[in-house]
């Protein structure tokens, strides 16, 4: 099927700048089904562009059937690669048309799946990028891509910083063009050149030291301080560890406010901005000291986003310039309203002028001073106190619309701009105050950037998720739709979905802790699993496994046991004269054993003795070959960490094995260690 098209560019900019699927008209859609003639559509279909023009040609996939009759609405990009210039593209949206109207040829093809791609940057700086480039790069190809061709050029966009970077195909396998949709795909970054390679590196370099070089590194109860020369400047800290059980308190002090009365500056001229995720700034925080009657902020322990978060970002402004400020952050017991307003005497009286409170013996020399010497704010939300012979300075200000209060027209301006000043997010959300957009992009933004708990990429986290459940976990709009791809279980091997995969993981772990302990064979030199061993199930009353109860099965009905205790004695008697002759044996109830151990040897009268002795002591000291002896040593070695139970270390040991080398021991007990790490239930995890 080969059709001729004209090609659209304009309308679908906005939606496909970076992609090579095309929209394509109905009519291909319905001519496609008539061929198929019954059978359903491969899935992807895909197509082969070929410009008549250029002899230039691309593959690509398709996203919907919903273009223009006879025309093709194609990306940029394709519309680069196909030669086709922009005065020809401006020519195919104008009303008339015209003889330079590109026209390519569509016609349907099918690829084979891709195993490798070789890609190089063209861009010198895509080593900037910190995230994961393999799920950089399976996000953009999952989202916008359905093939490749060899030679060609695309693009992808860092989402956490809107860079493009265009990338060239250098090879493919198996073939020239390939579908990489559902398929697994071996990707290989290589650079152009090596002057190319030395640009990329001292571009990230660069760019690592100029974004760390001016944050500082604070520690609980150790202030930091600076100085502040010019409006536009901050400084940057951030704090790492803290004790996680209690508040933090994040206190700023302005150092020359109380020598400020010559200066319009106040200790509230300057602000710390603290967040989770990032440098906080003026409209990107979770708590500021400009929503708080005093410059100290307090996080409770148990707030969510502090709860999940690494560490926290602090950032310092001013309005006012030269100040000096000092950082403190500390932690303690929040203080309670009882501490922090003591407790005065029930016959304490209230000074009528400044409002506050004294005991009796001191309450008349304090009124007669207060009335002569200080001058109350008359404002009722107020309350500040004055030199009466100063006068109310003309700097003191009240918020007619909250009950905030300064003196400093630098801290008025910021605060009207702060709190009653509208403002529009990037999202295009509009917020009556700096304020409430601050919290909305720290917070809801669908543009605010994230890292996915999936993909693990920094891009924005989109809006809120549709499913309540979504919301109930906290996942955001991107990782709803991110968590829906799937990925094979580490342990059982099935194929969950990324969301399910942490509470799939967990039913694994609520399998081994409630799984039975395994049941071991009660020969004491053996360290056989007997659930493993289906011939020991039913076969012996003594909780033998099958190859320490196989000397001693016999045919014969023995309803009393007393011929199965005679075959026991015949044993033991033979280990207690000529042995089992094995060259690993250490079973003290064997000749052999005692002589590897250099044990004396029994006389001869003494065997009937220890014969009748160990058929009745209860336990069974059966000797085993040389390979089960080093299986027990293997569980003696692990056994000594305390950490496991027996039955539960031969389990390991049956499953990995142990080899007859000397060197297999060590190897046995790494896998055994790790087996156990995954399947085996701890000490104290039994309840």
């Amino acid at each position: 099927m080969t059709s001729s098209l004209t090609v659209l560019v304009p309308q679908i900019r906005s939606t496909l700048a970076h992609s090579d699927r095309i929209v394509l008209p109905q009519s291909i859609l319905e001519k496609l089904l008539s061929e198929a003639d019954r059978e359903s559509l491969p899935s992807p279909l895909t197509f082969r562009l070929f410009n008549p023009a250029t002899n230039a040609f691309t593959h690509c996939g398709v996203r919907e059937f919903s273009a223009p009759e006879s025309t093709v609405l194609v990306s940029p990009q394709i519309a680069s690669t196909l030669g086709i210039s922009e005065k020809q593209l401006q020519a195919s949206s104008s009303q008339d048309g015209g003889s330079t109207t590109p026209v390519i040829e569509v016609s349907k093809c099918d690829l084979p799946k891709g195993t490798f791609v070789s890609l190089c940057p063209l861009d010198t700086n895509y080593l900037t990028i910190d995230d994961n480039w393999k799920a950089l790069l399976e996000s953009a190809l999952q989202a916008s891509y359905t093939t490749l061709t060899e030679g060609q050029t695309f693009a992808i966009v860092n989402p956490a910083t809107q860079d493009t970077i265009t990338l060239l195909v250098n090879n493919l396998q198996p073939a020239k063009a390939v579908c990489i949709v559902e398929t697994d795909l071996t990707v290989d970054i290589t650079a152009m050149s090596e002057d190319h390679a030395r640009k990329s590196v001292a571009n990230r370099d660069a760019k690592r030291n100029e974004q760390n070089g001016l944050v500082a590194t604070i520690s609980k109860d150790v202030p930091l301080g600076g100085t502040f020369s010019h409006l536009n400047q901050e400084y940057l800290f951030e704090l790492k560890a803290w004790d996680r059980s209690l508040p933090l308190i994040v206190k700023l002090d302005v150092l020359d406010a109380g020598e400020s009365s010559e200066r319009d500056i106040d200790a509230r001229a300057a602000d710390v901005y603290v967040s989770v995720d990032g440098h906080p700034s003026t409209d990107y925080f979770l708590w500021s000291t400009q929503s708080e009657e005093k410059n100290v902020i307090s996080i409770a322990p148990s707030n969510s986003f502090l709860a999940k978060s690494e560490g926290i970002s602090l950032a310092v402004r001013s309005c006012v310039v030269p100040l000096s400020f000092l950082l403190t952050v500390s932690q303690g017991a929040a203080m309670t309203e009882e501490e922090s307003n003591p407790a005065l005497p029930p016959d304490s009286r209230q000074c009528h002028n400044c409002k506050q409170s004294f005991p009796p013996r001191t309450f008349q020399l304090h009124s007669a001073f207060c009335e002569r010497n200080n001058l109350v704010c008359p404002h009722p939300s107020c309350g500040r106190i004055f030199r009466r012979q100063d006068g109310i300075p003309e700097s003191h200000w009240h918020c007619n619309l909250d009950s905030f209060s300064c003196d400093s027209v630098s801290t008025k301006e910021k605060h009207i701009v702060a709190h009653h000043t509208s403002t529009t997010c990037i999202c295009n959300e509009t917020f009556p105050s700096q304020q409430h957009l601050a919290i909305h992009r720290a917070t809801v933004c669908p543009l605010k950037i994230h890292i996915c708990r999936f993909c693990h990429l920094r891009l924005a986290q989109e809006s809120s998720p549709d499913l309540q459940s979504d919301l109930l976990v906290g996942y955001t709009g991107h990782e709803s739709r991110c968590g829906t791809r799937t990925t094979e279980c580490p342990r059982c091997n099935r194929i969950v979905r990324l969301r399910d995969l942490d509470s799939h993981m967990q039913l694994h772990e609520l399998q081994r802790v409630s799984a039975p302990v395994p049941r071991i064979c009660t020969n004491e030199n053996c360290v056989r699993v007997i659930d493993d061993d289906p011939a020991a199930a039913n076969s012996n009353s003594l909780g033998l496994c099958s190859s320490c109860f196989g000397p001693l099965y016999s045919p014969m009905h023995d309803p009393t046991g007393a011929r199965l205790k005679a075959r026991i004695e015949r044993r033991y008697f033979i280990q207690l004269t000529a042995g089992c002759k094995r060259h690993l044996c250490t079973n003290t109830a064997c000749v052999t054993g005692r002589a590897n151990s250099n044990l004396p040897k029994f006389a001869a009268g003494e065997v009937p003795a220890l014969v009748k002795e160990l058929t009745q002591g209860g336990k069974l000291e059966f000797c085993v070959d040389d390979g089960m002896t080093r299986r027990r040593r293997l569980v003696n070695w692990i056994g000594d960490d305390n950490e496991f139970s027996k039955p539960w270390i031969c389990k390991a040991v049956g499953e990995v094995g142990v080899g007859a080398e000397s060197d297999g021991i060590t190897h046995s007990e790494v896998s055994a260690r790790s087996w156990l790490a995954e399947n085996g239930v701890r000490i104290t995890e039994v309840r």
